[in-house]
């Protein structure tokens, strides 16, 4: 292999993993909105059944744990995706 063989295929490469990093945070996107739009018909279902101020603020406090988890889920996601492009930087 010559010196541009092996920077083309360098460049193949990063595309690749570069492909597959946006991918992850196209994927993980798409999971937190998911995430929260399940969250969010819950609670508007269980905002409707409360009869009293405390089981509003029990669904509020539900609710708000629900879209950390999915923020949580997300950040995951794209924490593993990015240091995996990043691991691909350093070799």
């Amino acid at each position: 292999m010559d010196a541009g063989e092996i920077g083309a295929q360098q460049s193949q490469t990063h595309a690749e993993a570069k492909r597959l990093r946006d991918n992850a945070w196209e994927l993980a996107s798409k999971a937190y909105k998911e995430a929260k739009a399940q969250a969010d018909i819950v609670y508007q279902a269980a905002r409707e059944l409360a009869v009293d101020k405390e089981s509003k603020k029990r669904a509020d406090e539900a609710h708000e744990e629900a879209l950390k988890e999915a923020r949580r889920l997300r950040d995951a996601i794209t924490s593993v995706a990015q240091a995996v492009f990043s691991e691909f930087w350093r070799k």
